[in-house]
Formats: structure tokens, C-alpha cells, sequence
């Protein structure tokens, strides 16, 4: 081996300009480079001339736990639906309660303390956090991590709805009932944010819940719960994701804290089609790579039909096998940050996190 590493020598980045140059016939080089949306350019190749820094993997744990996405509606039609989902292979639920709801129906049989499990709520459903005490941000003794989150997100509320529920500083005190800080970044993706942006304005989200929480002098014995969109961007999307644990680095940094990260996907809607239908499963598995490699710690891929028709247990069951099969045919869940040294997504990475840094300070 260490004879045929001698045998080929490495080219530097000006020589392979040149060649390519050469085979292009002379075309100018700056038209083969990518002018993104997100106000930094690509370039069609990268060496290790492009890396300022020798690179360490961003997490060291690849594993993720497979959701199913639940919205409760019916607390017994939910909870059917959950635990016919842990029945075929998911080891994770995502509740969307938006009403009061009766709790114990909806968790019959359900053993929280094996799963990972987030209920997002509205302020019409503040009695979970009453109902779920036992579970919620209490160490699961299996994997030793926080594994049950109950998310209320007031300024993610407040964009939805477009209005406080009661007034602000009502509806922000409900964080001192939390024992971690949840915040909802997808919905920047969702509205249509540039990469760049939806990273930014999450972090200024986050900013705004660090500060208040300072400010009441309740920034303490903390974890972070952040939720994330995936959208089509294969390799943009990988960066997307180790660029936000960079940030959240720095945020923390600024606040003396050193709280633990959790960070939930979902496949977008954006990019779904009810004209070639089955072919969103191809779009649901690219996202889900995306998310996987760039580390996310839970991740929920939304059915085929989702949006466009009756769900069905065939399109859930199918949403379910697509994460298992990157598991146990791909093994994504195998190798620490399995980009860490590319030079093309570390490159795009420290690209992200640079611009969204510069853009949140602007704020």
C-alpha cells in the first residue's frame, strides 16, 4: 500500500485548472463556477488546498431514531396509528396536539421510557406537560440521553398564527416551565428561506429564547430541541445540518453553556408532487440521506401521499422502511459524520456557517 501511494502524485488545485482548461478548449474557468442563491460560489472541484483547517468529525454518535408523524386529531385513532408504526420497526413518535386532549388514551400501551418521543403543543394543550412529568426531559436509562420532549415554541406560534395567544410576555413565560429549549427552524424552510437564511434567522430564534431565559435567570440545567425541514438540496442540505452544530457552538459559547443538542428532521412538503405520486418516495429518501449524513438525531419521513390523499398504512409502512433501509442495507448509522474531511461539503459548510454567523449578528 505505501508503494503504490508513492507511485501517484497528488496535483495541486493550479494544475488541475489548467487540465481543465486545456479540455475545455480554453474556456474561461470562472464559468464553470456555481453562483449560488445562498451569496457564496461553488466551484466545480475542491482539493485540500480549499480546507483552511485539518477537519474532526462535527458528532461522534450517527444513530437516529425512525419517527412516525402523528397528528391528533382522535386519541384513539392516534394512538392506533402509533402503535401499529412501533409495530412495524419505528423506535420514535411525533405528536401535533392542538386541543385538549386525554392523554392516557392517546399513550395506551405505549411504553415512552423505550422511545424517543416529542409532542408538539399549542397553548390550548399546556395540560401534557402536566400529564407526561414522569417522562418528559427525564434521562432514558437505556442510551443515557433525554428521549421525551414536550415542544411549545411561542415565536414559532406567533409566526404561524400571526398573534400572541395572550400577550408576549405571557406566552414567553411558559419557557420557564420547560426543562429544555425547543425551536422550530423548519418554518424558515417552509416560508421559502435561502439556506443561509433559515439558518440565521433559527439562530436569532434561539438568541431570543437565551436571552429571555437569562434574563429570568432560569438559563440553567438545560437541553436544546430543534426541529428542521430537509428540503431537496442533497449535499447543500448534508452542510445545512453540520453548519447549524457549528453555530449553536458559537450561541453557546456567547452564554457559557454547554447544553446537549437534539436535532429532529422532517422531509418537506415543498418539493412534493400529486402528478408522478410514487416518485416522491425517491424524493423523501434523498432528503432523508441528507439529514442522516448531516447528523440529525431523529428523523420523521413524511408518506408518498402525505397532503394529496388518504394516508394509508401501505404509504406509512413504506415511509418507515425507507429509514430502514438506510440503516440496516446502507448502514448511515455506522460511521461518525460520515462527510467529515469532504472537501466539497466541508468547504460548502464553513461556507454556511460563515455567511449565517455574519447574518445573524446583522440582525
Amino acid at each position: 500500500m505505501e508503494k503504490l501511494f508513492s507511485e501517484f502524485n497528488g496535483l495541486t488545485s493550479a494544475q488541475w485548472k489548467e487540465q481543465i482548461v486545456k479540455d475545455l478548449k480554453g474556456v474561461d474557468f470562472n464559468q464553470l463556477v456555481w453562483k449560488t442563491h445562498n451569496g457564496f460560489d461553488v466551484n466545480p472541484f475542491y482539493t485540500a488546498e480549499d480546507l483552511k483547517e485539518t477537519k474532526q468529525p462535527l458528532f461522534t454518535n450517527s444513530e437516529w431514531d425512525i419517527c412516525e408523524q402523528i397528528m391528533v386529531a382522535d386519541e384513539k385513532e392516534a394512538n392506533q396509528r402509533a402503535l401499529k408504526a412501533l409495530e412495524g420497526g419505528a423506535s420514535g413518535l411525533s405528536f401535533f396536539i392542538n386541543k385538549k386532549i386525554n392523554t392516557t388514551v392517546l399513550l395506551k400501551d405505549i411504553s415512552l421510557k423505550h422511545i424517543y418521543s416529542q409532542f408538539n403543543i399549542s397553548n390550548d394543550a399546556l395540560h401534557v406537560l402536566e400529564d407526561l412529568k414522569e417522562f418528559y426531559g427525564k434521562v432514558n436509562e437505556h442510551d443515557g440521553k433525554v428521549k421525551c420532549f414536550v415542544n411549545i415554541d411561542p415565536l414559532h406560534l406567533l409566526a404561524f398564527y400571526g398573534e400572541w395567544h395572550e400577550d408576549e410576555a405571557k406566552d414567553l413565560s411558559v419557557l420557564n416551565k420547560l426543562q429544555h429549549i425547543p425551536v422550530n427552524v423548519g418554518l424558515y424552510e417552509d416560508a421559502g428561506a435561502s439556506t443561509v437564511n433559515e439558518l440565521a434567522i433559527g439562530l436569532a430564534h434561539a438568541n431570543e429564547y437565551f436571552n429571555y431565559l437569562s434574563e429570568q435567570k432560569n438559563l440553567k440545567d438545560k437541553s436544546l430541541h430543534f426541529s428542521f425541514s430537509v428540503a431537496p438540496d442533497f449535499f447543500t442540505e448534508i452542510a445545512k445540518f453540520r453548519a447549524f452544530r457549528k453555530l449553536i457552538a458559537l450561541l453557546q459559547e456567547q452564554y457559557i453553556t454547554n447544553f446537549p443538542i437534539h436535532i429532529h428532521a422532517q422531509t418537506t412538503m415543498a418539493d412534493k408532487s400529486s402528478m408522478d405520486i410514487y416518485n416522491n418516495m425517491l424524493r423523501t429518501t434523498t432528503e432523508a440521506m441528507s439529514a442522516v449524513i448531516g447528523g440529525a438525531n431523529s428523523l420523521s419521513v413524511l408518506p408518498y401521499n402525505e397532503g394529496f390523499e388518504k394516508g394509508s398504512e401501505f404509504s406509512s409502512r413504506i415511509a418507515i422502511n425507507q429509514q430502514h433501509i438506510l440503516k440496516d442495507e446502507s448502514y448511515l448509522n455506522k460511521v461518525a459524520d460520515i462527510s467529515a474531511g469532504s472537501y466539497y461539503i466541508e468547504s460548502v459548510t464553513d461556507s454556511i456557517a460563515e455567511k449565517a454567523w455574519e447574518q445573524f449578528k446583522s440582525y
